[in-house]
C-alpha cells in the first residue's frame, strides 16, 4: 500500500522515543489507567515525547521525511533526565524536561527548535486548541501519562495522580536520546474526541549520532 501524497484527512507527529524499559513501564501504565478508569488517549498512541504533535500538512510524505532527515544531520543523541511524575497542561506525565539541577534540558530544547523550523514551513493552520502543534513558549517536555480526558474531567486528576503514584513503580531515571520517529494518523473527526476511534502507523525513524565527548587537554 503506497503512503498518501495529499493528506488533509491526516495528522502528522514527530516523536522522541525513550528507551525500551520506559516504553513498557508506560505501556502497563496506560493500559491500567484503561482498566481502572477507561481512559484511553494515551494508549491510543506509541509511547513518545512529543516534538512536533497532530500537524496537519498537504506536503508529501517524501517531502517531510527529507525535511526531517536534512535537520538531524549532525544532531547528536544527549542524556534525557525522567525527573518523576508531575502534573502540567491539564494532565499527568513525567518531567524530561529539566536537568537534575532543574535547569531546562538543552539537548531536549534544542531538538524541539530543530523540528520545529524544518516542520513550520509546510504546516497548515489548525482551529481546535487540544490538537494545535506546539507552542514553544509553553512546551515541557514529557511523557503523558493521562492526557486528553482529563482536559474534559478535571475533577479526576486528583485522584488519577494520588493512584499512579501510589504504585512506586521506577522508570529508569535516564536513557539516551537517540531515536525520533515520525508517524502519520487519522481520525473520522479531529474536532471531536479524535483519540477513540484514531489509527495511527510509523513512517520513519531517525537514529540520532553519538554523543559529543570532552577530552581535556594534559597538564
Amino acid at each position: 500500500m503506497s503512503a498518501p501524497s495529499a493528506v488533509s484527512s491526516f495528522r502528522y507527529g514527530v516523536f522522541l522515543r525513550p528507551d525500551p524499559g520506559t516504553c513498557a513501564l508506560l505501556t502497563d501504565l496506560h493500559l491500567l489507567l484503561r482498566q481502572q478508569y477507561g481512559l484511553v488517549s494515551c494508549a491510543a498512541y506509541p509511547p513518545h515525547a512529543t516534538l512536533m504533535g497532530n500537524m496537519p500538512t498537504n506536503a508529501p510524505e517524501s517531502e517531510l521525511t527529507d525535511r526531517i532527515g536534512t535537520a538531524l544531520v549532525g544532531t547528536a543523541s544527549f542524556t534525557t533526565y525522567n525527573l518523576g511524575v508531575e502534573k502540567g497542561g491539564g494532565g499527568i506525565g513525567f518531567n524530561l524536561h529539566d536537568l537534575p539541577d532543574g535547569s531546562p534540558n538543552p539537548g531536549i530544547t534544542d531538538l524541539l527548535d530543530t523540528v520545529r523550523r524544518a516542520m513550520a514551513p509546510v504546516a497548515e493552520p489548525m482551529d481546535h486548541y487540544r490538537a494545535n502543534p506546539l507552542d514553544p513558549g509553553r512546551f515541557r517536555a514529557h511523557l503523558s501519562i493521562a492526557s486528553h480526558e482529563l482536559l474534559l474531567r478535571p475533577e479526576l486528576r486528583p485522584e488519577i495522580f494520588d493512584f499512579v503514584e501510589g504504585l512506586g513503580w521506577e522508570p529508569p531515571r535516564s536513557f539516551t536520546a537517540d531515536t525520533v520517529s515520525l508517524y502519520r494518523f487519522r481520525s473520522p473527526d479531529w474536532h471531536a474526541q479524535w483519540w477513540r476511534k484514531m489509527t495511527w502507523d510509523h513512517v520513519h525513524s531517525w537514529r540520532l549520532g553519538p554523543a559529543a565527548t570532552v577530552t581535556l587537554a594534559a597538564a
